[in-house]
């Protein structure tokens, strides 16, 4: 069972009006479990606070009903428990004993698209827990609208509840942050530094980040920074983040395509399984939005994104080409 982090509390939880309904309803959820909010289904971009807010409900949840069997997993975890019991023919012993719980928190749901057992016993588990008045709180990248993978029936289930996106954090909620990072750290970055950062960060992971390379990097405890030291960290930063360009250029040197025309409109049969992987790629190894990635290659939507990147994730399985093809460009980004 995964250790959560003590310090993953509402407490610690900033807040700020890109998160303010999500808070919200998850103190609801504390206070009413198995209510109206069942499921409980947050969604939104990498590092927006969806997985601090899912440890806060179980940890808060576990403090207010203590004989309670709370389970928090990561949707990963949860695929390789169901595929593995399914492989040993044990899946109805592992169904009896997850439908035993009285919450059952699940990370990344998004993840178990590819899952046939994970998708089965997720269905049967929703029809349990809400008929029985159990709590169900799901995270996700996408909406369950946009779960595509999943039947109909279990991403009606999955919005029954519930659905609430959190955004990326704004520059007032990132000065929030700023200044929590600088009463912890004891790092206090100057008012033009503030302002670089808040123009720079897209969200509360490369903040810590960030942080983190300043207490490195300059040793010693309630100092300030300087603009230039903030900008000589974030210019390192950059410099290690990995971007669309890169990941884009890559696959199109693999399979020896002009970058130009694979973000073109072109239909030729090569460009588009080049962009296609492209897109995959980039989704699965930044942080790049669904929105930025559809810009870079040549203004498309982000419905677009999605149907490629889903498309991918089903030929992977289909190609062994493809699949190869994936490795040695991961490996190639990787060094």
């Amino acid at each position: 069972m995964t250790v959560l982090a003590t310090d993953f509390r509402f407490e610690t939880f900033i807040p700020g009006d890109e998160n303010v309904l999500a808070i919200e309803a998850a103190n609801k959820v504390v206070l009413e479990p198995g209510d109206r909010y069942n499921p409980l289904f947050l969604f939104g971009p990498p590092s927006v606070g969806k997985s601090h807010l899912l440890c806060a409900i179980r940890n808060r949840l576990e403090e207010v009903y203590p004989s309670w069997n709370v389970l928090y997993l990561p949707a990963c975890e949860f695929v390789d428990e169901c595929e593995s019991t399914w492989r040993q023919k044990t899946n109805f012993e592992f169904r009896q004993q997850l439908w035993k719980l009285d919450a059952l928190l699940i990370d990344d749901i998004h993840l178990i698209e590819k899952s046939e057992p994970a998708k089965e016993e997720l269905y049967h588990a929703f029809n349990q827990f809400v008929a029985n008045g159990k709590q169900l709180v799901f995270t996700s990248r996408e909406s369950p609208a946009d779960l595509m993978n999943l039947s109909l029936a279990l991403r009606q289930r999955l919005q029954s509840g519930l659905v609430v996106h959190i955004d990326p954090p704004r520059e007032r909620l990132l000065r929030d942050l700023i200044e929590a990072h600088s009463n912890m750290s004891g790092i206090r970055p100057s008012q033009k530094a503030t302002s670089l950062l808040c123009r720079e960060i897209r969200n509360a992971r490369e903040l810590n980040g960030i942080f983190n390379e300043l207490r490195q990097s300059l040793p010693g405890s309630n100092r300030s920074v300087s603009l230039e030291e903030v900008r000589t960290v974030l210019q390192k930063h950059a410099a290690e983040q990995l971007k669309v360009s890169d990941v884009a250029k890559t696959v199109c040197e693999y399979f020896n395509v002009d970058i130009v025309r694979v973000r073109s409109a072109s239909r030729q049969q090569s460009l588009v399984q080049a962009r296609q992987l492209a897109m995959y790629l980039v989704r699965e190894m930044t942080a790049a939005p669904l929105t930025q990635i559809g810009q870079y290659f040549g203004g498309r939507d982000h419905t677009t994104v999605l149907y490629a990147c889903r498309k991918v994730a089903e030929d992977i399985h289909k190609s062994a080409y493809l699949a190869q093809a994936a490795r040695e460009v991961r490996a190639m980004l990787r060094g």
